[in-house]
């Protein structure tokens, strides 16, 4: 699709979210509550493409990935890790449960 037929201006910023996205799957750790993204996110970038970038162009990605997302992708600070990427567990729904009710 093109930029005109989505309405959104491409910016380098959006340019790096949607490489962060494409690359998602293989970027970020699959954990229990979802996947997450805490590594060098810079050097990550860099890879996919071909850029040199200073932190803040890599935060402004990931902020830009968190809006694109409507938030699906969030942008944190953790206390312990640092800036990161998170995408929490879809909340399941429509599970199979046993049930004791009697059936006809």
């Amino acid at each position: 699709m093109d930029a005109e037929d989505t309405g959104i201006d491409m910016t380098p910023s959006i340019e790096r979210a949607v490489s962060i996205f494409d690359h998602w799957e293989e970027w970020s750790s699959k954990t229990p509550k979802g996947r997450v993204l805490k590594s060098d996110l810079k050097t990550l970038l860099r890879t996919a493409t071909g850029e040199q970038l200073a932190w803040r162009q890599a935060y402004r990605a990931a902020e830009a990935l968190e809006e694109l997302s409507k938030g699906r992708i969030e942008f944190i600070d953790h206390d312990r890790h640092g800036k990161m990427l998170i995408e929490a567990q879809p909340a399941r729904g429509g599970d199979c449960h046993s049930s004791s009710a009697a059936t006809p």
